[in-house]
């Protein structure tokens, strides 16, 4: 017998591929249960509304996604390798032809209401990094470690869009190289307004 845990990751996982596929407003709750391999009545025990498993979903990304961000970045021996290695990631997921660009981006433009769930989920999402590169821009020296978190993040955001928009593959090494710029240690690092 299947724990609550399993179905529950099995619904998860199935729900994520076909957003990724489709979008999430062209998947329909029945696609996802079957999907899944599960009945509609316990795809309905686990979620109580397809927001709150695109909610789900996103959580899981996130989780995913942060985990590889931090695996990397203490892989690196340079504290300002450390803050580029969100670059290091992008790259690698840019590699696939297949790429579509980030759930979060995706998913955002689908729910235009900032105080929806789901969009609340992407909010929670991106504070984190926010959170995780301004301590590792702190560690590396920046005079100013939350404004130096913003500017690499914005410069990560706008490669995935450069990489979707574009089709520009190597688009994460140039943002790197220009988050390389703002990141000396000491003085000569972003300072604070």
């Amino acid at each position: 017998m299947t724990s609550p845990e399993a179905t529950r990751a099995k619904i998860v996982e199935a729900a994520a591929d076909l957003f990724a596929r489709c979008g999430v407003r062209a998947v329909g709750i029945n696609e996802i249960w079957r999907a899944a391999g599960v009945a509609k009545s316990t795809l309905y025990q686990h979620f109580r509304s397809k927001d709150e498993m695109v909610a789900a979903v996103l959580r899981q990304r996130n989780d995913q996604w942060c985990a590889r961000l931090r695996a990397l970045a203490e892989s690196r021996e340079a504290p300002t390798d450390r803050v580029l290695a969100v670059f290091d990631l992008l790259d690698n997921e840019f590699a696939d032809p297949a790429y579509r660009g980030g759930d979060l981006v995706n998913v955002a433009a689908e729910y235009p209401d900032p105080d929806h769930p789901v969009r609340m989920a992407i909010r929670d999402h991106k504070r984190e990094i926010l959170r995780y590169l301004a301590g590792l821009a702190a560690a590396a020296g920046a005079d100013a470690p939350d404004k130096a978190a913003a500017l690499v993040l914005m410069l990560a955001d706008g490669a995935v869009c450069a990489r979707v928009g574009l089709g520009d593959v190597g688009v994460a090494r140039t943002a790197r190289e220009a988050a390389a710029r703002l990141l000396p240690a000491g003085p000569a690092g972003i300072s604070a307004p």
